[in-house]
Formats: structure tokens, C-alpha cells, sequence
């Protein structure tokens, strides 16, 4: 009833438009305004003519008539040809009223009454508007209602197809296995004929496998699956294949089963479901073919594997940190979604509403479907939710706004507004603007990026000049940062180039945070701040850019990255050496291969270069002998030259099988930084790394 209402209402509006406006403007250019140039003045014009020429035939007759009695008049008075003009005085008089009656109609037809007709028509749009926004008033709820239904069916629906894709997938397999199986099963040890996998499930995986060995199962937790070795540990020996060489066949007991054959022994392995010894055929299979197909091609091994490696490992580390398992705002649990200039994990919900608020608000890049540099990843390594929230949630009122997983799109802008933009909720420490300055000098001097956060939070001007501690007059806390800082404090100024607003702020001397890069040799921090596209044309007061400095002080990194900058070439995706103290999950040794053991004393180990790859594979006895191990078992330092020669690798935790009876297990981080001592109860934990690393030609 409303919206047939609100059609009435619309259809008045245009009867209205018609009547007041249309037909008005009409009827005048086509009846009064189309004779004014022409028609409208010939009646005037006709007695003007005729009054001049009776006056002028007047004028004549009474001269002529002086001049024969002998006068001469050069002037003929009104009064005395009156008289005689008095009837064509009269007609132009008339035709000379009815013209400018005329005049005056058109004047107020194409004034006055056209006003007044679209002050009618404004009339009647505001009424229609009104009963628009009646009508609108009357549909929210019901709008809302709807969408929430509409929303719950498209979850319906999405649901459903994701079922029926899983289900699409696993009998497609089931049908391409049942027709390869009679050929397989004849099959002996090796063939140069593979299966094929499925190219939905690509060429990487994480996961567990069960090592079968002598009867025995053990649990082998995959980290890492990618083309196109294969390394692993049986009987506590290295042993590394490449997959060219070797051959995945399923076995044909038990579907659940497969064989990895090389050319001297049969490894077996066995999945959790059918389902997931789908996915590892797969993924094995896509693995050895693009491993093939690299060969063909001729192609190295990717450069940078050993660079996305640490990015993997960072990332896997930042999922790690408290409060990450969630979303950051709303509590959704698995958020994929980082706010780089924040350090801090959302849903794919939040992260939307993120992204409307702007850059100089919060910079969202998905850890999934973007490629980050290790740059992006400072904050993130040393932020997290847990600890952003206790600063920026500090005075979260009683009831909570927060929103929830299932709170609507309206909820969560408005506690994300007021929240990152309002910092409405934040923790108050600072009593007035000098303690924050102080309080903004001490957490860069203490390299303590949770303070940094405190008194952003408490809306401290990041880029004022710091009121102590400058070694030039107006140094801001980015100059001081740069000037102070070092491998473990990137951080820091990653920070302030994040949240600051203007990165071009002078010292008394004319230098810039550009310039202190050059001065002080941080080439670390320049590539930080040229990431945030500064002005390099800036001049200090000796007249020097930075690069001009660089080119002076012979500083050659700064110089190639100032000179890239400013082509507009420097690559904003770049790499930042920095101690970035990976926690590393302790690992557990697994049953397999017990009985083959010789003896329990330990045989030495040839030095191995120290990476994170290989340090994952290390019993805890083997890493307190490494030289320069410092007893932490879950934290160490990675960098991109501990990486540079090792190949794409990553190692596997092999968490020990359950013995029946056995106590429960300590907590996996009771003891920290000493040694075990105990043993569980029936075996002896024994690892076994399962690793695809990259193949170079």
C-alpha cells in the first residue's frame, strides 16, 4: 500500500510538472511571444506613420499659405494644427496603449507567472519527497528484516555448494582412480607412467600423514609440500629424493594408503580420511609434474625461495601469537586479513570496513591471496591482537559495543570507527600533551613499540619535534628513531613512516629523515621510509638532497635506492634484514623406525649450516651442542643471508603416536630454555621431516 501510495504521489508530481510548468512555457512561445518581433508592433508603427505625414501634409498647407500673404514662418506651432490632428492624435494614442498592454502581458507571463508556477511545482516535489521519506520510514524495518534473511540464505546456499563441490571432487577422483586401478595393480616398482592429479588442490600442502614401519604407525606432521625434492629422516639418517625419480602409487589394500617408491626402497604412508589421501596424491602428483616441466623448460630453481621461505615462517609465526587465532574487532575465528600499518589480524568482514576508512587509517593486505614483502610483516611480528587490543580496547564500556561474528555490517562500522578513528576506547596514561611528548621520547629510546602504540592511541602528534635527546634542533621522533636504531628496532620507525602523516618534517638544519638515513648509514630504514614515497627533492642547508649526501659520504646502497626512487623504480615490495626471533615449535620424535636404532648412544653429526629449515629437524640434545645456541628452544634468529644458499625447504614436527595407558603429556612449553629430561613412557620419540625443497638445474 505504501509503494502504490508513493507511485500516486509520483504520478501527481508529473501531472503537475505538465500542467504548471510544460504547458505554461507552452502556450507562451507559441501564442504571445511568437508575434512580438513581427505582428505586435504594426498597428503602432501604421499610426505613428500616419500621424507624422498628416502632421508634416499640416505643416506644408499652412507655410504655403503664409507665403501668399506675404509672411515667412519657419516654425508651425502645435496649438495651431491641433485642431486638425486631433482624430490621428487619438489613433496613435490607442494603438500606442494597446502595444505596450501587450508588453506588460508577456513581461508577467514570462516573469512573474513562470515563477510563480515552478514555485507550484517546488511545492509539489517537497511533498512528494516527504511521502517519499514516510514511505521509506515505513520500509526500514522491513528492509532489515529482509536482509538478514538474505543473508542467512546466501550463508545456506554457499554452504550447500560447498558441500556438493567437495562431494563433485571426491567422486571425480573416486572415478578417476577406479579406472587407472587394474592398470596400477599390475604395475611394478617403477614406471614412467604417473597418476594425475588434481590440479584444484595445487602443489602444496599442510597436514598430517602416519608413517607406516614394521607394523608400527607414527604421526608426521607436514608442514610444508612443494615441488620438487622430498626430504625426510629414517633411523635417524638423512635421506633426500627427488621426486623425477620416484613414483606415488595408492595402494591397493587400503584407500587410505599410499606408496612412495624410489629407485632402491618403498616408503609408506597412510592419510587420516580417503578425502585427505585424495588431496596428497594430488598434491605429490602436481608436485612431480611441475617438477618435470621445469626440467623440460630448462628453468633454475626460483632465486628468491629461500626469501619466501622467511616470509612463510613469519607469517606461520604471526597466525601464532596470542589473540591472532581471532579477528581483532569482531572475534571471528582464522582471520586471514593484516593491517600492516596496525599489526594486526581481521576478518574478511572488518577488513572491509577497514579499507573504507583509508590508507592514513588502517592498510590492509590479505595473507592469503597477496604476495607480502617481509617489510609488511615488522608490524605484524610484533604487534598482535592480544596486545593491540589491551591498549586500544583499555576503557571498552560495560555492556561491550563490540561486535560479534554475526553482528551486522552497521554494528561493526560503528565500533570500528570509533575505535581506530576516535580511539574512543583507548587506555588514557598521559595527563597532558608535554607527558605524551615525553612519554613519545621514551618509547622510541626504549625501542618499546607498545608504548609507541600508547600514546598514538592517546592522539600524540607523531612528527612535533621531541622536547629532549635531539642531537639537531627540531628533531621529530622519526629522526630520532633513524638515528638510533638498528636491525632489531625496524619496527619502530616502520611505525612512525606508517602513521605519520608528513614524512618531509625539517631539523633546524634542513634535514630530513631521508637525510639522517644518509648521514647515519641506515639503509634499512630508508627502504622503510621510501615506502612511504617522500619528497627526495628536499635540500638541507648545505643545498644537498639525500642523494647528494649519499653521493658524498660514498654510501652505495642508500644511493641506488634514492636513485631508484626517484625514476620512480624502487619496488615498495622489499626485503628488510632484521632479527626477527622466529618461535620454533618443539618437536617430538616418533616411534617409527624404533627397532632399527643400534644403540642409544648419539653418533656425531657433521656441521650443518644453521637455517630455519634445518634447525626445525633438531632434537633438543643436538641444538643445546650447535655452537651459539642460547637455550631457547621455541625462539631463533632468522635473516635473509642465513637463507641466501639454502634451497626451498621446509621441515616437518613429528608429533610422537599415542601409547595406550600412558600418562597424559606435560605442556608443550613447560621448561622452556632447559633441556628435557624425561622420557615418555614405552618409546623414545623419534623425528621424521618430510620436506619438498626446489629443484635447481
Amino acid at each position: 500500500d505504501s509503494v502504490s501510495a508513493l507511485f500516486h504521489h509520483l504520478f501527481l508530481q508529473l501531472q503537475s510538472l505538465s500542467h504548471n510548468v510544460i504547458f505554461t512555457l507552452d502556450s507562451l512561445l507559441k501564442g504571445d511571444l511568437k508575434g512580438v518581433k513581427g505582428d505586435l508592433k504594426k498597428p503602432f508603427d501604421k499610426a505613428w506613420k500616419d500621424y507624422e505625414t498628416k502632421f508634416t501634409k499640416i505643416e506644408k498647407e499652412k507655410r504655403e499659405h503664409a507665403k501668399q500673404h506675404g509672411m515667412i514662418r519657419t516654425e508651425i506651432t502645435g496649438a495651431e494644427i491641433a485642431e486638425e490632428m486631433e482624430k490621428e492624435r487619438r489613433l496613435f494614442q490607442l494603438q500606442m496603449c494597446e502595444y505596450l498592454i501587450k508588453v506588460n502581458e508577456i513581461k508577467t507571463k514570462k516573469g512573474v507567472d513562470l515563477l510563480q508556477n515552478l514555485i507550484k511545482y517546488y511545492h509539489a516535489q517537497c511533498n512528494f519527497f516527504q511521502d517519499g521519506l514516510k514511505t521509506a520510514d515505513k520500509l526500514k524495518q522491513y528492509i532489515e528484516k529482509l536482509a538478514a534473511d538474505l543473508y542467512n540464505i546466501k550463508q545456506t546456499q554457499d554452504e550447500e555448494k560447498k558441500h556438493l563441490t567437495a562431494l563433485r571432487d571426491i567422486i571425480k577422483s573416486y572415478l578417476q582412480l577406479d579406472q587407472k586401478e587394474d592398470s596400477q595393480s599390475k604395475q611394478g616398482g617403477y614406471s614412467m607412467h604417473q597418476l594425475q592429479g588434481n590440479k584444484e588442490f595445487g602443489s602444496e600442502k599442510k597436514g598430517y600423514l602416519l608413517k607406516k614401519s614394521d607394523g608400527q604407525n607414527s604421526k608426521t606432521l607436514v608442514k610444508h609440500f612443494s615441488c620438487c625434492h622430498i626430504s625426510f629422516q629414517s633411523n635417524r639418517q638423512p635421506v633426500k629424493l627427488n621426486l623425477l625419480t620416484c613414483q606415488v602409487k595408492p595402494s591397493t589394500e587400503d584407500r587410505k594408503c599410499f606408496d612412495l617408491i624410489s629407485h632402491n626402497r618403498t616408503y609408506h604412508f597412510q592419510a587420516e580420511d580417503e578425502q585427505e589421501f585424495i588431496i596428497w596424491i594430488s598434491v605429490l602428483t602436481n608436485s612431480k609434474e611441475e617438477a618435470l616441466n621445469m626440467a623440460f623448460r630448462g628453468e633454475q630453481g626460483g632465486g628468491d625461495d629461500g626469501l619466501e621461505d622467511l616470509t612463510k615462517a613469519i607469517i606461520d609465526d604471526v597466525l601464532r601469537m596470542p589473540g591472532n587465532e581471532v579477528c581483532c574487532d569482531c572475534g571471528a575465528p582464522d582471520p586471514k586479513w593484516l593491517s600492516t600499518n596496525l599489526g594486526i589480524l581481521t576478518c574478511i568482514e572488518c577488513s572491509g570496513i577497514h579499507r573504507e576508512m583509508g590508507v592514513h587509517i588502517s592498510r590492509i593486505q590479505s595473507m592469503e591471496l597477496d604476495k607480502l614483502g617481509t617489510s609488511e610483516l615488522l608490524l605484524a611480528k610484533n604487534v598482535g591482537n592480544n596486545s593491540f587490543n589491551e591498549i586500544m580496547e583499555g576503557n571498552l564500556p560495560w555492556p561491550s559495543p563490540r561486535p560479534t561474528p554475526a553482528s551486522d555490517m552497521t554494528v561493526r562500522k560503528e565500533f570500528i570507527n570509533a575505535k581506530y578513528v576516535d580511539h574512543k576506547f583507548a587506555r588514557k596514561t598521559c595527563s597532558s600533551a608535554a607527558a605524551k611528548m615525553s612519554e613519545l621520547f621514551e618509547a622510541i629510546r626504549s625501542h618499546d613499540l607498545l608504548a609507541l602504540i600508547q600514546v598514538y592511541a592517546e592522539g600524540v602528534e607523531l612528527m612535533e619535534p621531541i622536547p629532549e635527546g635531539g642531537q639537531e634542533g627540531g628533531e621529530t621522533a622519526l629522526h630520532y628513531a633513524v638515528r638510533t636504531g638498528d636491525h632489531t628496532s625496524l619496527h619502530l620507525v616502520d611505525f612512525l613512516v606508517q602513521n605519520s602523516g608528513n614524512l618531509d618534517k625539517q631539523t633546524e638544519r634542513g634535514n630530513t629523515a631521508l637525510h639522517y638515513c644518509c648521514l647515519y648509514e641506515k639503509h634499512e630504514c630508508l627502504k622503510l621510509l621510501l615506502r612511504g614515497k617522500p619528497a627526495t627533492d628536499i635540500t638541507n642547508q648545505n643545498g644537498e638532497t639525500a642523494l647528494d649526501v649519499a653521493k658524498r659520504l660514498k654510501i652505495i646502497p642508500c644511493e641506488e635506492a634514492l636513485a631508484q626512487a626517484t625514476a620512480g623504480k624502487f619496488n615498495l615490495k622489499v626485503h628488510v634484514e632484521y632479527e626477527w626471533n622466529l618461535r620454533l615449535e618443539e618437536l617430538d620424535e616418533s616411534d617409527d623406525d624404533l627397532d632399527d636404532k643400534p644403540s642409544p648412544i648419539k653418533k656425531d653429526r657433521s656441521p650443518r649450516p644453521q637455517s630455519f629449515c634445518h634447525s626445525y629437524s633438531l632434537s633438543p640434545h643436538d641444538k643445546l651442542s650447535l655452537p651459539g645456541f642460547t637455550g631457547q628452544r621455541d625462539k631463533q634468529r632468522l635473516s635473509y643471508t642465513s637463507l641466501s644458499n639454502q634451497m626451498y625447504s621446509v621441515s616437518t614436527d613429528c608429533p610422537s603416536s599415542p601409547v595406550s595407558d600412558a600418562p597424559p603429556l606435560p605442556p608443550r612449553n613447560a621448561g622452556k630454555g632447559k633441556p628435557e629430561t624425561q622420557s615418555r613412557s614405552n618409546a623414545k620419540k623419534l623425528e621424521h621431516n618430510l620436506v619438498l625443497t626446489s629443484l635447481a638445474y
